[in-house]
């Protein structure tokens, strides 16, 4: 298995993350676990809720995967359609 790096200051929050993540895994198994043995599911709405938190941590994860964006350059784009560029 590849070594997984992280810059200084990632690590901290990657090790809790991680840890997060694995007692938010346990967690979601209790549930399962439990609504089998009630016979009974989850909400529907605490779902919904649920499941639209954890999209929204996946699209800052995948946010955080990628290289950052260059400056933005205040250069215009277009000429300015002064006339100046022509003469």
């Amino acid at each position: 298995m590849p070594t997984i790096t992280h810059t200084p200051r990632q690590q901290p929050v990657a090790t809790a993350l991680d840890q997060l993540l694995a007692d938010a895994e346990s967690m979601a198994r209790a549930l399962e676990d439990n609504s089998r043995e009630d016979g009974k599911p989850v909400d529907p709405l605490a779902l919904a809720n649920w499941r639209r938190r954890l999209y929204i941590i996946s699209s800052l994860l995948t946010n955080a995967s990628l290289p950052p964006l260059p400056p933005a350059c205040y250069l215009p784009a277009f000429p300015s359609c002064t006339g100046k560029e022509l003469a």
